[in-house]
């Protein structure tokens, strides 16, 4: 271990639908305490919903564009979809078992907060130490972008994911997605 860094591998996990700023914020707070840091896109089986309208690959390659638009060293991140598991109370396990190990959790999720202190006493869990909660929010970003409003929300992504979501004509899928005759929710 680095001993610059209290902790040899952190991990943050996210919907990131999309990857923001926010989220750019909390990457680089854990990497300047941690030797490497696991980033793990939760409910990775979600897609093409309009509260998950990107492909865990696609979430991917935003992450994956950001940091490296943002001059991170990508030899020290691992970028992981995870699937849920349903049974919350066994949470932590699934999720240990799907990544490289990690002794440091960094979430600004109250509810994730709760399930790794529950499980897992031990666990350090770090807070974001930078945080505008209610601007960088995948559904206020999501909001925007289905209202139109271009400078409303690109301000909100890293250049990188804003251009990852034109390439894959998510404005447009955000905007369908939205609509309840495509919504699979309202069924």
């Amino acid at each position: 271990m680095n001993n610059d860094h209290k902790f040899k591998r952190g991990l943050m996990t996210g919907r990131f639908q999309p990857f923001h700023n926010g989220h750019l914020a909390l990457a680089r707070q854990a990497l300047s305490e941690c030797d490497e840091l696991v980033i793990v896109i939760g409910s990775a089986q979600f897609n093409f919903i309009e509260k998950d309208p990107f492909t865990a690959g696609e979430r991917v390659m935003m992450i994956h564009a950001a940091l490296a638009e943002a001059g991170v060293d990508l030899s020290k991140c691992y970028i992981i979809p995870v699937a849920n598991d349903e049974n919350n109370a066994r949470w932590l396990a699934h999720l240990r078992s799907q990544v490289p190990s990690f002794d440091a959790l960094y979430s600004g999720n109250d509810f994730v907060d709760h399930l790794a202190r529950s499980q897992d006493p031990s666990l350090a869990v770090k807070r974001p130490k930078f945080t505008k909660r209610q601007e960088y929010n995948g559904s206020n970003i999501r909001s925007l972008i289905v209202a139109g409003k271009v400078k409303g929300w690109k301000h909100l992504v890293p250049p990188a994911v804003a251009k990852a979501i034109e390439d894959v004509g998510g404005v447009e899928r955000i905007k369908v997605l939205a609509r309840s005759d495509s919504n699979p929710a309202r069924w």
